[in-house]
């Protein structure tokens, strides 16, 4: 994509690449060790945020279940402060995710659970503000160091609440005695592959184009992935005022594929997981409603769109990142085409602190 920034959260996007090439400098060593600090034995992960936040921590949780073999959850910020039990053990670790550090729902939550087993729980943060009422109530911290974001639709800064979720999961890992030298690689590897889907922009605005002129959107996604197609339809819903909806592949073909009656686009994320039950899945609404279809893919030979995004990777952490930022260049790039103000949606304001 052109250099040229017409808006604040463009700009914002573009940077993405040299802020997690800060993380990387920051939080890991030349020898490849994870600079955080994190309680020695962990048993469980709960994770809690709002907004794009909570994306992240879904993002997160089934990638912690993978690779560092740890039981997770995620849970929204109000919804947690509603729950009325709260099942900890001397080794669970939640962790609170927050750009702010002043997220009104996300503190109430931290209190929340410090008020079980007399105080004693594990909390830890991952924030872009040192110094947050959110930082100074944890015992462990990261500072995802994003910068500044003025652009209320967030970007560079959940790209790096991601990155650091995934450096959590490198440092439990390491703490077990395991090899993390080859997915320390793929992340250093990472700021050069997010600069390419940038520069990469024909396709970008084509889908951009595309998509724009419809009003009933569906994006679809499996495991990691569905959340990185509900943080898609957020960005579109923050920016350009549509009703986009995302679904996991699987559950949508069951009932949620009937609003494809109307005028409809149809969104994939597909990786090699998944890449054989999409297909097979596009196939059916393709028969049966024939909506334009575009799929942002990290596999090479797929072509079951009628625009057909390929983010080159074999590795699905990268995979993650790029089609995040691909649906964030699409919904920016769409709210040009449909002269709407990107940086300051109407109606809408960063949530911190009441």
């Amino acid at each position: 994509m052109e250099a040229k920034q017409t808006s604040i959260m463009q700009k914002e996007i573009f940077e993405e690449p040299s802020v997690i090439k800060n993380l990387i400098e920051r939080y890991i060593t030349p020898e490849g060790e994870i600079n955080i600090a994190l309680p020695e034995k962990i048993s469980n992960i709960v994770i809690v945020a709002s907004g794009s936040s909570y994306n992240c921590a879904a993002i997160a949780s089934p990638l912690v279940i993978e690779y560092a073999n740890i039981p997770c959850d995620c849970e929204y910020s109000s919804e947690f402060v509603l729950q009325k039990k709260h099942f900890v053990t001397s080794d669970s670790l939640y962790i609170f995710v927050s750009q702010s550090g002043e997220t009104s729902d996300t503190l109430n939550a931290i209190k929340a659970i410090k008020s079980v087993d007399d105080g004693h729980v594990k909390t830890m943060c991952i924030t872009n503000a040192k110094d947050s009422t959110m930082w100074n109530l944890c015992d462990y911290k990261i500072l995802s160091d994003a910068g500044e974001e003025k652009s209320i639709a967030s970007t560079k800064a959940l790209s790096a609440q991601i990155f650091c979720s995934i450096l959590i999961i490198l440092k439990i890992l390491s703490q077990n005695g395991e090899d993390i030298s080859g997915m320390v690689n793929t992340m250093r590897r990472l700021p050069a592959y997010l600069e390419r889907i940038i520069m990469d922009g024909d396709k970008i605005k084509k889908a951009a184009q595309t998509v724009s002129q419809y009003e009933n959107i569906s994006i679809l996604g499996n495991k990691n992935y569905y959340p990185v197609a509900k943080e898609g339809a957020l960005k579109m819903k923050e920016t350009c005022y549509l009703n986009v909806m995302a679904y996991p592949f699987g559950e949508f073909m069951h009932g949620h594929v009937a609003v494809l009656n109307q005028t409809s686009i149809v969104i994939a994320i597909i990786d090699e997981e998944n890449a054989a039950f999409a297909q097979r899945n596009l196939e059916k609404i393709r028969k049966n409603y024939n909506p334009k279809i575009v799929c942002i893919t990290s596999v090479q030979d797929i072509k079951a769109g009628d625009i057909n995004i390929y983010i080159k990777t074999k590795r699905k952490t990268k995979a993650i990142f790029g089609s995040l930022l691909t649906l964030q260049l699409i919904a920016c790039t769409m709210a040009g085409i449909l002269d709407k103000n990107p940086d300051s949606p109407k109606g809408l304001t960063k949530v911190v602190k009441d």
